[in-house]
């Protein structure tokens, strides 16, 4: 049994794309950091970040369809076997996962007969990685004025996209100064301020982030959502910041999650 052939048999190409792209990022990131001598074990670094992500499908209490979950748990399994990572709360997921998607009937008869040999090799331990997988295209399917949140453990943050890097590479964006319990609402956040980042002279400044990554839409982690598209009528008023440094810092929906713990940790 093969990874590719129990991707192939969940059934949910573009979920399995989301993921392995996340999963690449990551990776090629901490491989460069292990070489660096910045970071010592790779799955202690990439498991926290990938999770916090994809928990907002996995501990999801509604409005998620719970063969849905099992198939990106189980999707989440067989890719960080894939790249040599493992993590047994996961893999216990998976395998209870499996059985569920049996009872119920949801994949094929070949999946049912497979099985076994699913649970054997995601029970093995996985080899070790070594080396730099190849990075994805970047491209996003967010465009221009449109207004999104951005789940990060049981917080939202609401975002203004600016513009796209490139050609429709990676969207820009400027943060509004306001946290959120629950997922908001256009009319929530009509009358905030921009958010911006505070530097080591005291000045806050106005804050762009081009976020690699940010591609999907809807997002299959179910962490970035669309508010409203296309608005022109709400960017964000920024003349209380002083003046950016620079165009827009380069970022990812990885590295993104300690900058917004950053900006917004005196609130």
């Amino acid at each position: 049994m093969k990874h590719k052939q129990i991707i192939d048999k969940i059934g949910v190409g573009q979920l399995a794309q989301a993921i392995e792209e996340d999963l690449i990022r990551l990776i090629n990131l901490t491989m460069s950091l292990k070489r660096g001598g910045s970071i010592k074990d790779i799955p202690s670094y990439v498991l926290p970040l990938l999770l916090t992500r994809w928990d907002c499908v996995l501990l999801a209490e509604d409005g998620i369809a719970i063969h849905y979950k099992e198939k990106v748990v189980l999707t989440l399994a067989t890719l960080l076997h894939k790249y040599g990572l493992s993590d047994k709360i996961i893999t216990d997921k998976a395998i209870n996962a499996i059985d569920h998607l049996n009872e119920a009937v949801v994949l094929s008869d070949d999946f049912y007969r497979k099985s076994p040999q699913i649970k054997d090799l995601l029970l093995t331990k996985p080899l070790e990685w070594k080396r730099r997988p190849k990075i994805p295209k970047n491209t996003t399917f967010f465009r221009p004025n449109d207004i999104v949140s951005i789940k990060l453990d049981d917080k939202y943050y609401v975002a203004y996209i600016h513009e796209l890097t490139g050609v429709n590479e990676s969207p820009i964006l400027e943060f509004y100064d306001s946290v959120f319990e629950n997922k908001p609402a256009i009319e929530d956040i009509t009358a905030l301020k921009a958010k911006g980042e505070k530097y080591n002279d005291g000045k806050v400044r106005i804050a762009h982030f081009a976020i690699y990554g940010m591609k999907y839409q809807p997002d299959f982690a179910n962490q970035v959502h669309l508010i409203r598209a296309g608005n022109l009528e709400m960017i964000p008023d920024n003349s209380h910041l002083e003046e950016a440094i620079g165009l827009f810092t380069v970022s990812d929906l990885f590295a993104i999650q300690k900058t917004i713990e950053k900006m917004f940790e005196e609130r």
